[in-house]
């Protein structure tokens, strides 16, 4: 096999999850939340766009008939060490992913 072509100089170690890779470099979708008094939730990565939906249904049927319920439920493109090191409540930073899309803030 030519040295171009070894998983060393691929960085297969990057593409494949199996085998213990850095969630740095995994893209996916997570859901955030917004409330009333301008923190958020971000929460839920999955890296596929069929279970990101129907994650987000069910949370946006979980709030919709509540006393409280948030200003905004939606999905964001985000990777998955960004959701890892997320607070898990009352979070205000205006770097966290807020974008439908990869780029975009």
């Amino acid at each position: 096999m030519p040295p171009w072509l070894t998983p060393a100089r691929t960085r297969a170690d990057v593409t494949n999850r199996a085998e213990g890779a850095s969630d740095t470099f995994v893209w996916g979708y997570a859901i955030r939340r917004e409330w009333p008094d301008g923190a958020h939730d971000l929460f839920g990565f999955t890296p596929r766009a069929d279970v990101a939906l129907r994650r987000l249904d069910r949370d946006r049927g979980y709030w919709r008939t509540g006393p409280v319920r948030p200003t905004a439920v939606y999905l964001v493109a985000v990777n998955a060490a960004d959701v890892a090191a997320h607070p898990v409540r009352g979070c205000r930073r205006s770097s966290c992913p807020d974008a439908p899309q990869r780029g975009q803030r």
